[in-house]
């Protein structure tokens, strides 16, 4: 496989405004996921894929390398679809840029698993729930998986009748890290929008709704992403307590 990491990234972000480029402890959060990523060992390349000149310039200016799409995109999909179409490589990672506490070794343990099942098209990165408090928010997408680890189902909001603790073996959080071959991402991304994916706003589901697997990559542990304010404060604190988290960051911060 020849992969490479795309992180796509805009400034018009619906429930936090500009998150992209809010500063956590002296980098923009956009540029604490490039630097993670960076640290992998397991892909050749990684691009910040934006339509927005701002961005650009400020990856660039920390050395990143970018890649200047449209502006307009319906979500990350369709932008690195776009992206790959201007390189040379088998499978993409997009890696979503509101996961500024990515642990890079997973992004090791999540190529080496699609290495594993190569005759899959498309992946995702899941993770078990440690705290079963408020895990029916709107900002955790969740996801069920049958017994070959494929995904059945994402949802935010819970469309079954058990309570959610009945499900702690099958029921997973959703992480940022989703990977494509990519001849099937040119095809997914010319196919009909599908009803499921757009009011929910969640982009996988179209690949389901259209009939394809997607196969669930369990990583060791969840960590948050950052949609809210109030998120964005878990996200800081993490930083600063978590020892590893603050080794990772001495990393990142040296580059």
């Amino acid at each position: 496989m020849d992969i490479v990491i795309i992180i796509p990234a805009h400034l018009a972000s619906v429930r936090l405004g500009r998150k992209m480029l809010i500063d956590i402890d002296g980098l923009p959060m956009i540029e604490h996921v490039r630097r993670r990523a960076m640290l992998s060992k397991s892909v050749k390349e990684v691009y910040i894929a934006t339509g927005d000149k701002e961005i650009k310039n400020v990856i660039e200016f920390n050395g990143g390398k970018v890649i200047l799409t449209k502006k307009n995109h319906k979500n990350g999909t369709y932008r690195i679809a776009e992206a790959i179409s201007c390189m040379e490589c088998s499978h993409v990672i997009l890696v979503q840029g509101d996961e500024p506490l990515l642990i890079p070794n997973y992004i090791d343990i999540f190529a080496r698993q699609m290495v594993k099942t190569r005759s899959e098209k498309m992946w995702n990165g899941v993770t078990r729930f440690d705290d079963m408090n408020n895990i029916d928010k709107h900002s955790l997408v969740k996801c069920i998986i049958d017994s070959n680890n494929h995904i059945i189902s994402f949802f935010r909001k819970t469309p079954i009748f058990s309570e959610f603790t009945n499900f702690k073996n099958i029921l997973f959080k959703i992480q940022g890290l989703i990977a494509y071959e990519c001849n099937f991402l040119n095809e997914l991304v010319n196919l009909n929008d599908t009803p499921f994916a757009k009011l929910e706003s969640i982009e996988q589901m179209k690949a389901i709704e259209h009939g394809y697997k997607i196969k669930a990559i369990v990583l060791p542990k969840n960590f948050p992403s950052v949609n809210t304010e109030k998120e964005l404060a878990i996200v800081k604190e993490i930083l600063n307590k978590n020892l590893d988290q603050k080794k990772i960051f001495k990393k990142i911060i040296k580059r």
